[in-house]
């Protein structure tokens, strides 16, 4: 039997859709924000926490840097839950299609707490000490953000406070108040202003999305002071805390002061507007005919599947 009289209806309505994906998301154009200069540093607009459909997100890792894109950020920490190949697709991607710098990276997550690894590039065990997980971090060169750390956190974050490069500051979860299991953002910008007082250096304050679905990638977002537009210029300058979020009402938190004057100076130009898929021209319209074409075919397809007989 030919490779060819294997090839089902479902096989050929299954390429259609992903020739379309593929090709929408090549024609995709919305053109990329440029850094702004302060000083003596380019202004990235940042999101160091998203996650993708590889575990509870909805957009694929080929798809989150085409809505980072579209959103205005020039730098996205793409942290699956305890999985790094994710963010390794989305870089790859993002480099081919012209997207933000997409850090590679995971979210630790234990019942004990949610760390952020940024820049690794081999998952590191949740089930060992905290310390462990840090040193590992440190060791691949990447850097330890606690994510959204309630109160509930603390006593797992106290013996390893001096360890943490940054702590979110923002978090969805400003807009809720309180959420159901007793999260409270006040508690979370409380254990940044510790973690700053333990440590010898700035710790970097984080905004993050913390984007799965429904809510705005970016609309919680980290200013991120580096000298170079790059990935390891991110790093950088989160290992040296130059960071600047803003809250609800508008106040400023950075581990150092004199960023938030460079943007009190000069503010930050910022359009939180979503923004729509920007395409147009033939590719565009085949894309959009094919992936159509190959999910009307599923789902039809689906639809006609006969019964299985029972015990089967």
């Amino acid at each position: 039997m030919s490779a060819l009289s294997r090839v089902t209806p479902h096989h050929v309505a299954a390429a259609l859709l992903a020739l379309g994906v593929v090709g929408g998301s090549l024609a995709d154009t919305h053109p990329p924000t440029e850094p702004e200069r302060r000083g003596d540093y380019l202004v990235l607009r940042a999101d160091f926490h998203a996650h993708t459909r590889f575990s509870d997100g909805f957009l694929s890792p080929l798809e989150l840097p085409l809505v980072a894109r579209r959103e205005g950020l020039q730098a996205l920490a793409v942290t699956e839950h305890n999985l790094v190949f994710p963010s390794q697709l989305a870089r790859s991607w993002s480099e081919l299609v012209g997207g933000p710098i997409v850090l590679t990276g995971a979210e630790i997550t234990t019942r004990r707490y949610h760390l952020i690894a940024v820049g690794i590039e081999r998952t590191v065990a949740w089930d060992q000490p905290l310390a462990a997980v840090i040193a590992d971090i440190h060791a691949q060169g990447g850097v330890a953000i606690a994510a959204h750390p309630a109160r509930a956190f603390w006593d797992e974050y106290a013996p390893v406070m001096d360890e943490l490069d940054g702590a979110e500051v923002m978090h969805p979860i400003a807009y809720r108040g309180e959420s159901p299991n007793g999260w409270r953002w006040e508690d979370m910008v409380a254990f940044w202003r510790r973690a700053n007082a333990a440590k010898g250096r700035p710790v970097a304050a984080i905004g993050s999305s913390d984007y799965h679905f429904f809510k705005a990638l970016g609309t919680m977002h980290t200013y991120v002071f580096a000298k170079e537009a790059t990935a390891e210029g991110v790093l950088d300058a989160l290992r040296d805390g130059r960071t600047v979020v803003y809250d609800l009402d508008g106040n400023a938190l950075s581990a150092h002061p004199e960023l938030i004057e460079l943007l009190r100076a000069e503010p930050f130009r910022d359009d939180l507007k979503p923004r729509a898929y920007a395409a147009e021209g033939a590719l565009d319209a085949v894309a959009r005919t094919l992936g159509w074409l190959g999910l009307a075919g599923l789902l039809l397809l689906r639809r006609r599947r006969a019964p299985r007989p029972a015990g089967a």
